[in-house]
């Protein structure tokens, strides 16, 4: 495994989506390819080859509930497949809150299965990060990712101590916040993603920058080696769930 990874990126919604699925193999950048829905995961896992590098998670969004009711035996014939789940969980911001009783029915039948099988799970929690973890802990889910965390910063202590880690993006470090959770952050729950092409990668020219997101966040953490810090991080992760 490369010293490099990215823990939630959508590989699929990229106009050249073979080549960026490709040059995490060429490159030996470890990724977590997200999805959105198990129909779309599947489809993503008949048309990816095998790559030593890249990781399907079969995902349910929160934000897709209305449109598309979580279809349970699609779900539970294919999370044997994988070792991830994600992008799945909660979201109570405006958009979306009114769909809460539906969310949290997905989302405690996909918790409910995931522990069953011992799964890694990246999550989404905008606004609903109190609910997201009162239904891990419910569950008994050993091993979360939140992406993106936006939450109290108070929340993070609880978070932490339950032994779940956080996956943050240069889009989090370029802002004020965003920043602030950042730092507030265990180090060794920290973990990289990029969110792409959702969250910014352009730096230097390149539009997929992920050598350089690693030195912004080792300059702006003050940080030597930051790469392998986040290495040793995803290695405990992957050890502790039982290998890559």
């Amino acid at each position: 495994m490369s010293n490099l990874s990215d823990m939630h990126i959508h590989i699929d919604y990229f106009e050249n989506y073979k080549q960026m699925y490709n040059s995490f193999e060429e490159n030996n950048i470890y990724a977590l390819f997200v999805t959105n829905l198990p129909e779309i995961y599947q489809k993503c896992l008949n048309e990816f080859p095998i790559n030593k590098y890249v990781k399907l998670g079969l995902g349910y969004n929160p934000q897709l509930v209305a449109d598309y009711p979580l279809n349970k035996k699609l779900f539970d014939s294919l999370v044997i497949t994988t070792k991830y789940v994600g992008e799945v969980g909660l979201d109570y911001s405006k958009e979306f809150v009114h769909m809460k009783k539906e969310q949290i029915n997905a989302f405690d039948y996909i918790c409910y299965q995931s522990a069953k099988l011992n799964k890694i799970m990246s999550i989404h929690s905008r606004k609903a990060e109190d609910d997201v973890l009162k239904m891990l802990k419910m569950h008994d889910i050993e091993h979360a990712i939140f992406h993106w965390y936006s939450g109290d910063i108070e929340e993070v202590r609880k978070i932490a101590e339950r032994g779940y880690y956080f996956s943050v993006n240069y889009s989090m470090l370029n802002s004020k916040r965003g920043f602030e959770i950042i730092k507030s952050l265990p180090l060794d729950r920290l973990l990289i993603e990029t969110d792409a092409p959702f969250g910014k990668t352009n730096l230097n020219g390149v539009s997929y920058n992920l050598p350089e997101i690693y030195n912004q966040f080792s300059k702006k953490l003050n940080i030597n080696s930051f790469h392998d810090v986040v290495y040793e991080n995803l290695s405990s992760l992957l050890f502790k769930q039982g290998g890559i």
